[in-house]
């Protein structure tokens, strides 16, 4: 399977250091450019981001750098179709490998293609709704809630297919975006115990201004979203039944007059 990292020419250290884990287990990584959401145009900006529906799904708006993790990861995912693989592993810069990376990969890869996505870190307080098969030591799982970390997993051609059709443009950072599954009939499973772990240095976000202390009314528009995706989260995983998606909110967008 293909690996990619995720990294900014300015953190060669990160790079060094990640490259470094990849080889001690036995696996090799490509380091791929991240895009600095500072540098994109003004007609590249507005293909990727929505800043109406940005109103409408997130409480603030997003800045550059989170702006450009997503565009990066956008760009990953087109560089699977672009090939004809069936799988990308893609990876950020801020990560801990298990020396049984290799083996995780190696199962995932000849596994079938009943999902979209594989997530190979997340925070230990996710719930897990059931448990599917071993890998190795591992297991392979479904969620009650999808983890929102974004920073090691496995896409598969399906999947990228499904995010890059549905997902331009985006209103949410990518890691929230990933959590509304349901928005673009995603499969996500995970690994557990997770195989990767986010490094100190994910601690020092190199994501400008995504940490800044919220206003009151922020605060409460924040409160509001996160209940509503509690409760849609519980339908989609519980009940199944209809909900609001991707094709909807988006057409609900350009449908309104411009003020």
């Amino acid at each position: 399977m293909h690996i990619v990292v995720i990294n900014l020419p300015s953190q060669e250290g990160r790079w060094v250091h990640v490259a470094r884990q990849f080889a001690l287990a036995g696996l090799k990584a490509e380091r791929v450019e991240a895009v600095s959401g500072r540098d994109l145009s003004p007609e590249r900006l507005v293909r990727l981001y929505s800043a109406a529906l940005n109103r409408g799904q997130y409480h603030k708006p997003l800045c550059a750098g989170e702006v450009g993790c997503y565009a990066s990861h956008l760009a990953a995912w087109q560089r699977l179709l672009d090939t004809p693989e069936r799988h990308l592993a893609v990876f950020e810069d801020d990560i801990l490998v298990a020396p049984d990376l290799a083996g995780v990969l190696d199962a995932l890869e000849h596994s079938g293609d009943e999902w979209d996505m594989v997530k190979l870190v997340g925070r230990p307080r996710e719930r897990v709704r059931s448990r599917l098969a071993g890998i190795g030591t591992r297991e392979l799982v479904t969620y009650a809630r999808v983890p929102g970390l974004t920073s090691a997993y496995v896409v598969s051609r399906r999947g990228a297919e499904k995010l890059l059709h549905r997902r331009l443009p985006f209103g949410r950072p990518i890691d929230i975006d990933l959590r509304h599954w349901w928005e673009c009939d995603l499969r996500i499973l995970g690994v557990v115990p997770y195989p990767v772990m986010a490094a100190p240095s994910s601690a020092l976000t190199t994501i400008e201004g995504r940490r800044l202390p919220l206003d009151a009314r922020t605060r409460f528009r924040k409160l509001v979203l996160q209940t509503r995706y509690l409760a849609l989260n519980w339908q989609a995983t519980w009940l199944g039944g209809a909900l609001p998606t991707r094709a909807a909110e988006v057409s609900a967008v350009t449908s309104r007059p411009t003020p």
